[in-house]
């Protein structure tokens, strides 16, 4: 005979896989529990939570639908796989992305500014109740056990008690302030210790750059302290110089003497032999009748003797310069006046006298020339020749005739030549300095290291990344914009002007903490008082009110589908026991009883919790609890109302289970990774529906916390630097949020460089430059 029911191991591997699914979603209804009920979780907490959820869900539906597939798809091992494979590819992603999109597009989007609004108010309401920062009268809301099981599934599901009641608002219109307040500062209390510790992690490392700083400040303070000795050291260079020259002048006069003394010997001969012709000429031709043979005489010589003459480098010297002039004194032209006289029986003595008489010199000379074919003669004439003085002050700056060192050292070379050597070292002598200006020398060198000691000093702040000035305290330094720009990068939302790493916790409260909380309490009235048409799609506030929306609505609805689905697996965990037990049989038709069978366990999950359960939050009919349920009722509709009721009751059994299988298995934890990569295929993430291309390029920006910078000014040709980095600036450059030195020039107007603090999203700065 033949039989209706499916195969052994197709009803064996469907109980496996039932049991397995348990544990996945016990820990996601765990882990939403504990995560809703403890506050508004932060988007990437809520994201990795959604994900899994959405993820398991599907694969729960696939299961559930599994028991559907008829026989015949089944029958086979393979065939079985391959339709169960099949299926859970159809049944996933239409699960993982339907249940999203049902929500969103019924729940989410057709919501209005007010109903947004009004959920961020009640949001907060509840994350001020998980904080212990409001009392509700007559709710036994125990604060100190604020993790148990009932607490968190009270205060998940608290947000949405609160939605239902649309005249709550106007009845505490006037505490809104006191409750947005007390929150605020209770949250920010609660993680003061972690507040501090980041802050005094700012002020260690600020400390660690601080000493870095004062090292570099004592150094350039020990290079200005060492001016005076190190302009010790430049004179010693003076010194130096001075002395090497001089002996180089020394080394020069010599080399001038050397080649004076070796023209003497290739010119001298020549010279000498020069005065020998001309006396021959003169001896020669000395009739008057010979007197053109004579001058050509004189002629040929003067030619040659210039030809030679030339050759000697000093251009043409005159015959006589060679000559040796001896003086002839007044006895000895006595002397030969007599003797003439005596010779010539008196008539050299009468014609003498007649000369004298007539304005002649009477014979009488004083002076008498002779030549001589001594080489020192001429080395020494050499010398004193001006052409050959002036060709050693051509080759060495000097004239040759210094003999002291004390006139070397004052001479103006020397002083010329130091200006150049001092200059190829960097110090800068004025053109008029001479070796006798020891204070105007003092004042160059210390004009060199002090422009030393600030370049030097520019180069290491640069190498930080800053322009500070040397010689800060520790409180001007930690003052510095140039700071307090990297501790408001760091700090973030609770940076405050003028914020000093070094403030112990009392003066930390003070200046930090509590001004933070008056700001963020203003900031979260103007949200909650401000225009609702805020909240209205396109305004401020309308990503912020939808997700609002969904921390108060979903909740509710996930955990109390999880919930069911948990138990409706498992109450059909044993059927499918007691069937894989009992012989197969023929599949009997449809029946009454059989009906009831089937509805029996799930009317046992539904009633069972509200009627055998007890719960500190409904026990009381006259609970604030009971009170919200009554509005969901007037609201939406009495089986809303019931599923929270049942999910009050029924979830806190079953959370510590969820806990206890993550524990062991760390499932949720392993999935981090995967629901990443997941929620860059999700084609339906909260913020992108309805948005164009260029609204959605805004929020990643904000979503990865970078910033699209453009910056305009009234010049043109104007260039950008940012200082701060190293890319080259383009206009609508991508670059991540934070505090930017920003530099803007233009040919004729004044640099313009300040630190500006950009926010997530797109930025255009308009810088104005002034005219020079």
């Amino acid at each position: 005979m033949k039989t209706n029911i499916k195969p052994f191991w197709w009803r064996y591997l469907l109980l496996i896989l039932a049991t397995l699914y348990l544990i996945p979603e016990a820990i996601f209804n765990s882990q939403l529990v504990s995560l809703v009920g403890l506050g508004t979780p932060d988007a990437k907490d809520l994201e990795h939570l959604e994900i899994y959820g959405r993820a398991v869900s599907g694969i729960g539906v696939s299961l559930l639908l599994a028991d559907f597939l008829p026989k015949p798809w089944v029958a086979k091992f393979g065939r079985g796989m391959i339709s169960l494979a099949a299926l859970l590819c159809l049944v996933w992603p239409v699960v993982f992305y339907g249940q999203k999109y049902v929500i969103e597009k019924t729940l989410i989007e057709p919501s209005t500014a007010e109903q947004r609004q009004f959920a961020t108010y009640s949001a907060a309401l509840r994350d001020a109740l998980a904080m212990n920062t409001i009392k509700v009268n007559g709710l036994d809301y125990d604060s100190a056990d604020l993790k148990s099981s009932e607490n968190l599934t009270f205060l998940a599901l608290f947000g949405g008690l609160l939605y239902s009641d649309a005249a709550l608002s106007d009845n505490i219109e006037q505490d809104k302030r006191k409750i947005i307040a007390a929150f605020v500062q209770k949250k920010a209390y609660q993680d003061f210790d972690k507040h501090y510790h980041d802050y005094s992690q700012l002020y260690d490392e600020l400390v660690e750059k601080y000493k870095s700083y004062a090292k570099g400040s004592k150094k350039y303070n020990h290079t200005l302290a060492s001016i005076d000795e190190r302009e010790q050291g430049y004179w010693q260079q003076v010194e130096q110089e001075i002395n090497n020259g001089w002996g180089q002048y020394q080394k020069a006069q010599k080399a001038h003497i050397a080649k004076a003394s070796a023209r003497a010997q290739k010119y001298g001969p020549k010279i000498y032999d020069y005065h020998e012709r001309i006396n021959k000429c003169s001896d020669r031709y000395d009739k008057s009748s010979e007197k053109d043979r004579r001058n050509r005489c004189y002629e040929r010589a003067n030619a040659d003797y210039r030809s030679d003459i030339l050759k000697a480098g000093l251009g043409y010297i005159e015959p006589d310069y060679w000559l040796i002039v001896e003086e002839i004194s007044a006895a000895e032209n006595a002397a030969g006046s007599i003797l003439m006289g005596v010779l010539t029986g008196g008539v050299y003595t009468a014609l003498q006298a007649a000369s004298l008489a007539t304005g002649g010199d009477g014979g009488l000379k004083d002076k008498r020339y002779k030549y001589t074919d001594d080489p020192d003669h001429y080395q020494v004439r050499f010398l004193q020749h001006p052409n050959f003085h002036n060709m050693f002050e051509k080759e060495t700056g000097y004239p040759f005739t210094i003999d002291d060192l004390i006139v070397f050292r004052s001479h103006g070379t020397t002083a010329k030549k130091l200006r150049s050597h001092f200059k190829s070292k960097g110090l800068q002598l004025p053109d008029n300095w001479s070796i006798a200006q020891r204070s105007t020398f003092a004042a160059a060198v210390h004009t060199k290291v002090t422009a030393q000691a600030n370049a030097s000093w520019r180069q290491e702040m640069a190498q930080r990344k800053l322009s500070l000035e040397p010689n800060l305290s520790w409180v001007q330094f930690q003052l510095d914009p140039q700071i307090q720009a990297r501790i408001a990068d760091r700090m973030g939302d609770l940076y405050v002007k003028g914020i000093r790493a070094d403030w112990n916790k009392k003066n930390f409260k003070e200046h930090v903490l509590d001004p933070n909380v008056a700001k963020r309490a203003d900031k979260y009235m103007a949200m909650l008082t401000g225009s609702q048409g805020k909240f209205a799609d396109g305004g401020e506030y309308a990503q912020y009110g939808k997700q609002a929306l969904r921390s108060v609505i979903i909740p509710p609805i996930s955990m109390s589908l999880s919930l069911f689905l948990i138990c409706l697996t498992f109450s059909k965990l044993p059927l499918k026991l007691w069937q894989l037990i009992i012989p197969a049989q023929t599949k009997q038709g449809f029946s009454v009883i059989a009906l009831l069978n089937k509805l029996l366990m799930p009317a046992i999950i539904l009633i069972v919790p509200v009627m055998f359960v007890s719960n500190s939050f409904t026990k009381d009919t006259q609970s604030p609890v009971n009170y919200f349920l009554e509005k969901v009722d007037e609201s939406s509709n009495p089986v809303f109302s019931y599923a929270i009721r049942w999910t009050l009751h029924a979830q806190p059994i079953l959370h510590p289970l969820g806990l206890k299988f993550e524990e062991h298995f760390h499932l949720y934890q392993k999935f981090s990774p995967l629901s990443h990569a997941l929620a860059k295929v999700d084609t339906l993430r909260y913020d992108e529906i309805n948005l164009n291309a260029k609204q959605q390029q805004k929020r990643n920006y904000v979503v990865a916390q970078k910033t699209k910078l453009t910056v305009q000014s009234n010049a043109t040709n104007f260039t950008v630097r940012i200082m701060n980095i190293g890319p080259k600036y383009k206009q609508g450059m991508i670059l991540k949020s934070g505090s930017y030195d920003i530099q803007v020039s233009a040919p004729g107007y004044k640099t313009y460089r300040r630190w500006h603090q950009l926010d997530a999203g797109e930025q255009n700065l308009n810088i104005a430059l002034t005219r020079q």
